[in-house]
């Protein structure tokens, strides 16, 4: 159902946003989301800084509907991670994530997405006037909205954490690389 003759290594569909695993639970099973097998899953707020720490959320499936007709697995666009069971045709790590304005954040349910292998793109199918209003709303908003620091760590975690395109790194640590090599073995406590 993926498969075009006609453009073997790209496929369109359209876009089904989920903000977070919970929102995901709470709806993938609701027949007036309109899933069907043309729908793309997107998970945005699950990435370094979203969900905190780009969490191994985006394991998505079909609604119960649509693998009890044999589709047991739909392509799935995240900004977190997934493990290795998943069984759906994945993008993960999406970069920059929808929490710090990537395009995920900018994306809306019923969007036609073009995922392009060959090119190693995906992009949704609105024009340039439509990102530029969703991007000025999005800011006028104040940005994407995720879920507030629950302990002291997430905080400075979601102040320091890089993407997932340069490693989800705390960006200081990086000056520290190769420490033993340059300054010596660090001092411990112990």
């Amino acid at each position: 159902y993926l498969s075009n003759p006609n453009d073997p290594e790209a496929f369109e569909g359209n876009a089904m946003v989920f903000d977070g695993p919970e929102d995901y639970h709470a709806r993938i099973d609701d027949p007036a989301q309109g899933i069907d097998e043309h729908t793309i899953l997107f998970m945005r707020g699950a990435g370094p800084v979203g969900y905190p720490g780009g969490a191994e959320v985006v394991n998505m499936q079909p609604p119960a509907y649509l693998i009890k007709k044999g589709i047991h697995s739909l392509a799935c666009i995240g900004d977190g991670r997934q493990s290795g069971t998943s069984g759906s045709p994945s993008i993960l790590n999406a970069s920059p994530e929808a929490a710090i304005g990537g395009g995920l954040a900018l994306l809306k349910t019923g969007d036609r997405v073009r995922i392009d292998l060959k090119k190693g793109t995906a992009n949704i199918l609105v024009s340039d006037e439509e990102i530029a209003k969703r991007r000025a709303a999005l800011e006028g908003n104040g940005g994407y909205h995720y879920p507030k620091h629950q302990t002291p760590w997430q905080e400075i975690q979601r102040g320091m954490v890089d993407q997932f395109s340069a490693g989800m790194v705390l960006k200081p640590a990086v000056k520290y690389q190769d420490v033993a090599h340059t300054s010596g073995v660090p001092r411990d406590n112990h």
